[in-house]
């Protein structure tokens, strides 16, 4: 549910437009593939799939990819275009959400019945997450996903502003890290703080402050990568071998391995102290290293073969489309069952599934893919253009 960033890991092999290319990096793609069908797979009934885990995914996928994204644009211009970067994120959300969203809610509030507006202004204007803190809302049927949608834009408004103060000030990669540091903790402590004062799980589930955590770790996560490449290219400059700073053993097979136990293992202690604290924070960090170890690997015989699953063009279609989906699946559900009732036992889970993965799909296709095809020629229209070689005395037509 994030930007797309415009590199891949070193040593991995563009592909050509026609055969889906990896527009991110190939094992971002799948991460958000796997986190978009944990959350389908729950909303479509089944109860054992760890939905929520999802949902952290992807907060660490997007602190990774937007910090990744600002900091590569300062290392080529020094500075940080805020307007481009409000404008980025506009047509990226807003045009699925006014499809998935605005359009739906208008039409059902005037075919059905009304909608709380003040629950739809929160879902159109970001702050839905606070409203939701109780799980008593009144909106389209199948749109409440957009809860998550709305903590991801409050982080993209704030660090925008923050960046902007940092980004002409001495090291401003380090000064983000620390805050980002500090709001790990911060949110990590408010979820303890939360709990033991008895707050509900809801309140802890859909806060803006308890979940910034995976958003934080993240915005580290790019941090440490610019560094340790950064110091790569510097070796490389100096005709030094190896990556400096940038360790082989984090592409190795343990890292994954490590990743996938602190996963599962943060699934299988139901303790309740636990789930409502230390859970986030497992799921986020074991995310965090599958990020890191898609950055500087490979090296290992199960590596290389998880991530040329990755690179399968089914799993980079899903990752592709996660945001259409994710907005779209739940509701596709929904009108399944006011068309044809409900749907009961593993057929009507799989219908659930297949129709809202293919609603998804298609809006992508139909509206994501256009607006950035038109934002890309846009940009490429306003680049000057290269100057023209000098041509060799001589050769001059006459």
């Amino acid at each position: 549910m994030g930007e797309t960033a415009g590199a891949v890991p070193a040593g991995a092999r563009r592909r050509p437009r026609a055969q889906l290319p990896v527009r991110q990096f190939a094992h971002l793609d799948a991460m958000r593939a796997a986190a978009v069908m944990l959350v389908v797979l729950a909303h479509a009934g089944l109860e054992l799939v760890p939905g929520g885990s999802g949902v952290t995914i992807f907060f660490v996928i997007s602190g990774f990819i937007i910090t990744h994204l600002v900091l590569k644009e300062h290392r080529r211009t020094g500075g940080f275009d805020i307007a481009g970067f409000y404008r980025r994120r506009a047509l990226k959300l807003a045009p699925p959400l006014l499809v998935a969203l605005v359009l739906p809610t208008a039409l059902y509030a005037w075919l059905v019945r009304p909608v709380s507006l003040g629950d739809f202004l929160g879902q159109v204007f970001f702050f839905f997450n606070w409203r939701y803190t109780d799980s008593q809302v009144d909106v389209l049927p199948g749109s409440i996903v957009v809860w998550s949608l709305s903590i991801e834009e409050q982080f993209y408004v704030a660090f925008a502003l923050i960046w902007l103060l940092l980004v002409g000030r001495r090291r401003p990669a380090t000064a983000l890290a620390v805050l980002a540091g500090i709001a790990a903790v911060a949110s990590a402590g408010a979820r303890v703080a939360l709990h033991l004062g008895g707050a509900s799980a809801d309140r802890i589930y859909f806060g803006t402050d308890t979940r910034l955590e995976a958003i934080a770790i993240g915005v580290l996560a790019a941090v440490w990568y610019a560094r340790t490449t950064e110091q790569r290219d510097a070796a490389e400059r100096a005709g030094g071998e190896g990556a400096a700073g940038a360790p082989a053993w984090w592409g190795r097979d343990r890292v994954l391995v490590l990743a996938v136990l602190l996963y599962l293992g943060s699934l299988l202690v139901r303790e309740e102290f636990f789930r409502e604290t230390v859970r986030y924070t497992a799921q986020a960090v074991a995310a965090c290293l599958v990020v890191l170890w898609g950055l500087h690997g490979p090296t290992g015989r199960i590596g290389s073969r998880v991530l040329a699953g990755m690179r399968w063009k089914p799993v980079q279609l899903l990752g592709l489309a996660s945001y259409s989906i994710y907005l779209l699946h739940l509701g596709a559900g929904h009108a399944l069952t006011a068309l044809f009732g409900e749907l009961p036992g593993p057929a009507g889970v799989a219908l659930r599934v297949v129709v809202g993965t293919v609603a998804g799909i298609a809006c992508w296709w139909l509206v994501e893919e256009p607006v950035a095809r038109w934002h890309h020629r846009r940009r490429a229209g306003r680049r000057p253009a290269a100057p023209a070689a000098p041509v060799p005395a001589g050769q001059a037509s006459g």
